[in-house]
């Protein structure tokens, strides 16, 4: 007796569309993984933290990444409550003539005053050797609250 195989079409079809979704499905995901939120520094509708200063403890580079650590001291009267963020502009050199871009660290303890805490900003970008930069300089540091955060 002969048996012949019996084919489920519909249960082809079923697993053709499950592959193609599910493809689909992966796809987004790396792609939406690997797009990061670019860092915004300079913005205006901040409220800046008077009476912070700021002082550059270390500077390194490698070809992926110029970083730069540093510290800041309330030097006000007042209490920086978190969240706080302290932002930097990073450039080419000291001539501040060409901007990278920029980094900012978020903050989120207080920092009462007359005491001192530790930051660090990074810059990275695919369209730079950073390791060309070797004497890169930053500027514009600041510490901030964004307006809308309570």
């Amino acid at each position: 007796m002969n048996t012949v195989p019996i084919q489920f079409r519909s249960f082809r079809r079923f697993d053709s569309l499950v592959g193609k979704v599910t493809c689909l499905c992966l796809f987004l995901m790396v792609f939406l993984l690997s797009c990061e939120s670019p860092v915004v520094t300079g913005e205006k509708d901040v409220e800046v933290i008077s009476h912070m200063t700021f002082a550059i403890t270390s500077r390194s580079y490698t070809s992926e990444k110029l970083t730069i650590i540093g510290t800041v001291k309330n030097e006000g009267s007042q209490i920086a409550y978190p969240i706080w963020y302290v932002e930097g502009d990073f450039y080419a050199d000291d001539t501040y003539q060409f901007k990278f871009g920029g980094d900012n660290c978020k903050m989120n303890y207080q920092l009462a005053p007359g005491e001192t805490t530790s930051w660090k900003l990074e810059f990275s970008s695919d369209m730079y050797i950073e390791s060309d930069y070797p004497n890169f300089a930053v500027k514009n540091l600041r510490a901030f609250y964004y307006e809308d955060d309570d």
